[in-house]
């Protein structure tokens, strides 16, 4: 490994942008709210020092890789090409915000001769940027989504490229910033390969996700195989939810309760009851459409509650929802509230 400290000023960056990449790793771009972009804009002008920025410098030519720093450069470009204003504080006009091109000509050029101090890295493996890049976060709490993002593997690349893009995890109404999605789709993958290899739920903590990772990163042989095999039956359970669910997908927007549905019906497909199948999933999708809408209700009561097991329920989605033990209580909680249903046509519980 090579690496060297340059001074490169803003005005020398952004002539370079088209030659600035950022690898898949990296988190999702401006993910910086305006008032952060802002008060980068208020460092330059003032002369404050900030972060320095890492950068990976791929073969001979003058091509770069970002590690670290893209949010920053997201900022300063922005501001440069006119996206947002910024109100400085030294104007003699207050109050008044200005884009880019309305600042002073001393303001932009103090913003374009700004020095930012950038390690060049080459020379190195992805694994070791990829292990950079977590190393740098670290004080900056990345999310499960965005640890797992940089990880590497056949598993990390059927959650993030494949299950991700299937219709129904599109279709939920689960916000699609920060990885949450593909957090979603390990969080169901690794409950599918417990479930199938020790009969037993899983944890979902990153700490889970991340060792499950790792142990379907590179296989081979039988384990490769059942590999394969899992993850073509977890896109047919995904099949049969996107067939039924269709745009009423747009109703499940907790994660944890998304969970549970797909093991419900997961546990459907394994039992392989074929055309019974196609008796229950309607049922159920008019059942978890009216389930919600309880749950909702009886959330909005607050003290007043009327409905107990509702409240049960409830507990389970919010309190420790990742742990074993309470995925566990849930799908069986649910396929209890089911089969009343079924029988009665109504929420158990309620009068």
């Amino acid at each position: 490994m090579k690496r060297r400290v340059v001074d490169w000023t803003i005005k020398e960056i952004y002539e370079r942008r088209d030659k600035i990449h950022f690898p898949d790793y990296q988190r999702e771009p401006k993910l910086w709210r305006l008032k952060d972009k802002q008060l980068l804009i208020d460092s330059i002008l003032n002369d404050i020092d900030i972060p320095k920025i890492y950068f990976y410098k791929v073969g001979t030519n003058e091509y770069y890789e970002v590690v670290d720093g893209q949010q920053r450069l997201w900022a300063i470009w922005e501001f440069i090409g006119n996206e947002y204003e910024y109100e400085y504080e030294y104007e003699i006009k207050k109050g008044i915000r200005r884009k880019f091109k309305e600042l002073d000509p001393k303001l932009r050029e103090k913003i374009f001769s700004y020095k930012l101090q950038i390690t060049v890295i080459t020379d190195v493996s992805e694994e070791y940027l990829r292990k950079l890049f977590l190393r740098l976060q670290l004080g900056l709490l990345l999310n499960t989504g965005e640890k797992l993002h940089a990880s590497t593997g056949l598993m990390r690349n059927f959650v993030f490229d494949e299950m991700v893009k299937h219709p129904f995890i599109k279709s939920v109404k689960i916000a699609d910033r920060r990885f949450a999605k593909e957090t979603l789709s390990a969080q169901i993958c690794i409950n599918s390969f417990s479930r199938k290899k020790i009969h037993a739920f899983s944890r979902t903590r990153y700490e889970d996700l991340n060792y499950f990772f790792k142990d379907y990163a590179e296989l081979e042989g039988n384990e490769l195989d059942f590999f394969e095999t899992r993850c073509r039956f977890i896109i047919s359970v995904f099949d049969q939810l996107d067939n039924y669910f269709k745009k009423k997908a747009s109703a499940l927007r907790n994660r944890s309760f998304i969970l549970s549905v797909y093991l419900f019906v997961e546990e459907l497909v394994e039992k392989d009851q074929g055309d019974k199948i196609n008796e229950i999933m309607p049922t159920f999708v008019k059942f978890v459409v009216e389930f919600l809408k309880r749950l909702k209700t009886e959330a909005r009561t607050g003290f007043n509650r009327k409905n107990e097991e509702l409240y049960i329920f409830e507990s389970y989605l919010s309190n420790a929802p990742g742990e074993r033990y309470q995925i566990e209580r849930r799908h069986e909680k649910l396929k209890e509230f089911f089969k009343y249903f079924q029988d009665k046509r109504k929420i158990k519980g309620d009068k």
